[in-house]
C-alpha cells in the first residue's frame, strides 16, 4: 500500500501576458501625458513671465508749461525806478498780437503816412510828452486811427525816461470795448500797482480821478502789457515792456495823454 504525501498548494496566479503588456502601455501613456502637461504648463508660464516683464509703452501726457496769474510785488522804495521802460513795438496789431484789420479807415494825407483820422488823433495828444513826429501808422482791428509814437517823460527825481507807446481811436465806445474786453473779460480784478494779469481801474498822473479801465498782463511774448481805456472818448493807450516794475514807474509818470 503507497502512501501520499499533504498536497502541494497551488503557486500564484501567473498573469496573463497580453494583459500585463496593455498596463505598461497604460503607465507609458500616463507618463507621457504628464510629461506634456508640464512641458506645456513651462511655457504658459515662460510667456507669462515675459508679458510682466516687457509691458507696452504707456503714453506721457504733456504736462502745460509756465505759471499761472500771480501777485507782483512792487519795485521796493528808495531807489528811482528806471526811467526807461524798455517798451518794444508790437507788430502793426493790436494788443499781443491782435490780428490787423484789412480795410483803411480814410484816405492818406501828405508824405508822413498817415491818414486824415490819424492827423487829428496826433494833433489831440500832449506834447509836452508825446512827440509828433514819431509817431507813425499802424493797424489795430477795427479802429479808425492808431499810432505809434515816441514818449518822453520826466520822473519825481528829475530823470527823463523814454518810451514808445500806442494810442488808438475808434468809432464808438462799443467798437473799443469789444476789443478791450477780449482781453480784460477772463481776467480778475485787481490792482495793476502790484499785480499782474489783472483788471481794474486807473487814474492818469496827477489828476485823481479814474480816467478808465486799465487791464495789465504777461503778453505770450514775454512783455509786460497796460491797456488803458477812457470813460469819456473811444480810446484805448497801450504801453509795453520787459520789465513789469520798470513799465509801472513808468506809467505813473505819463501826464495825460489827450489835451482837449
Amino acid at each position: 500500500m503507497s502512501q501520499n504525501g499533504p498536497a502541494t498548494p497551488p503557486g500564484p496566479p501567473v498573469p496573463d501576458p497580453h494583459a500585463r503588456r496593455g498596463v505598461r502601455w497604460t503607465i507609458i501613456g500616463i507618463v507621457i501625458s504628464t510629461v506634456i502637461a508640464l512641458v506645456s504648463l513651462y511655457f504658459q508660464a515662460q510667456q507669462s513671465k515675459g508679458d510682466i516683464a516687457d509691458p507696452p509703452p504707456s503714453p506721457v501726457a504733456d504736462s502745460p508749461v509756465g505759471p499761472g496769474p500771480a501777485p507782483v510785488g512792487e519795485s521796493p522804495g528808495g531807489d528811482p525806478p528806471s526811467p526807461t521802460p524798455g517798451a518794444s513795438r508790437p507788430d502793426d496789431s493790436g494788443p499781443d498780437g491782435e490780428g490787423p484789420d484789412d480795410s483803411s479807415p480814410s484816405p492818406y494825407s501828405g508824405d508822413d503816412g498817415l491818414t486824415l483820422a490819424e492827423h487829428d488823433l496826433r494833433d489831440s495828444l500832449n506834447t509836452d510828452q508825446w512827440s509828433p513826429d514819431s509817431c507813425s501808422h499802424t493797424l489795430w482791428q477795427g479802429a479808425t486811427a492808431a499810432l505809434y509814437c515816441t514818449v518822453t517823460t520826466v520822473d519825481r527825481f528829475g530823470v527823463t525816461g523814454t518810451g514808445k507807446a500806442s494810442v488808438v481811436m475808434y468809432e464808438t465806445k462799443t467798437d473799443r470795448d469789444r476789443v478791450f474786453q477780449s482781453y480784460a473779460g477772463t481776467l480778475p480784478e485787481g490792482n495793476c500797482e502790484a499785480q499782474i494779469n489783472v483788471r481794474g481801474s486807473w487814474s492818469e498822473n496827477n489828476t485823481g480821478r479814474a480816467a478808465g479801465d486799465v487791464v495789465c498782463f504777461l503778453s505770450t511774448t514775454g512783455q509786460y502789457v497796460f491797456l488803458c481805456s477812457y470813460y469819456d472818448r473811444p480810446a484805448l493807450v497801450q504801453i509795453t515792456g520787459p520789465d513789469q516794475s520798470s513799465l509801472t514807474a513808468w506809467w505813473h509818470t505819463m501826464e495825460p495823454v489827450f489835451t482837449d
